[in-house]
């Protein structure tokens, strides 16, 4: 049974756990704007010590590597490279918007799809799509949300999770489907992916990952002053 330690920060949770197989235990998490900088590493302490580990005792870390925040994505993914390069660990990353995708089935086992949606601003999002075992219908991708979301994607019992539900659902009036409110993702989601990804040695390369942004980054120069 591997010892893994699970990361998120790619949006608004903060958030930190250790597994031993398939249980968590030990877990720390705040939901609050940009607490990443602040909180992360420190959770990450209290989370191994909770459990009695360092992380020479780990089998490798995990990182919800995106979609999301640009800011909070580098924040972690900088965090979980250390630790994975001191203490000579394998890193698995896993789909932030598959994790909510997980919460979601764990609270309601019964769905026959789930679409998660991570906010972008304006009427922007990322989006994944997930049967009931986790499995993509699509790509994941970045989209602007109308009204045609809800004529490909709502079959059967549809569950909708993340932080771009509400101007969706309210903004073209969606029925027929079961929200999950405040559903932002926590480490502990990463879970079930990251055994997979375990099982099968998937793990990212050290020197080459970089989060999955999906949206090319951009930076606003500063205006010249005069």
């Amino acid at each position: 049974m591997p010892s893994l330690l699970l990361i998120e920060s790619s949006g608004d949770v903060c958030s930190a756990a250790i597994s031993k197989g398939n249980s968590i235990v030990a877990e720390k998490s705040i939901q609050e704007i940009n607490s990443h900088s602040t909180y992360l590493a420190s959770f990450v302490n209290d989370v191994l010590e909770q459990s009695g580990q360092e992380v020479k005792d780990l089998d490798a870390i995990v990182l919800g590597g995106g979609p999301g925040s640009y800011t909070g994505l580098r924040i972690g993914c900088s965090l979980a490279k250390g630790l994975c390069f001191g203490a000579d660990l394998p890193l698995i990353t896993c789909s932030t918007l598959k994790a909510l995708a997980a919460g979601a089935m764990a609270k309601e086992p019964n769905l026959e799809r789930i679409i998660t949606l991570i906010d972008a601003r304006r009427m922007d999002a990322y989006l994944g799509v997930f049967d009931s075992n986790l499995d993509a219908i699509i790509e994941e991708q970045f989209i602007t949300i109308d009204s045609q979301l809800a004529v490909d994607y709502v079959i059967g019992k549809t569950g909708v999770a993340g932080s771009g539900v509400q101007k969706w659902v309210e903004g073209f009036g969606v029925k027929n489907i079961v929200k999950f409110s405040n559903s932002g993702v926590y480490a502990k989601h990463l879970l079930a992916e990251a055994l997979l990804k375990w099982e099968d040695k998937d793990f990212a390369d050290m020197v080459y990952y970089e989060p999955n942004y999906i949206k090319s980054v951009f930076v606003t120069k500063p205006k010249p002053k005069f």
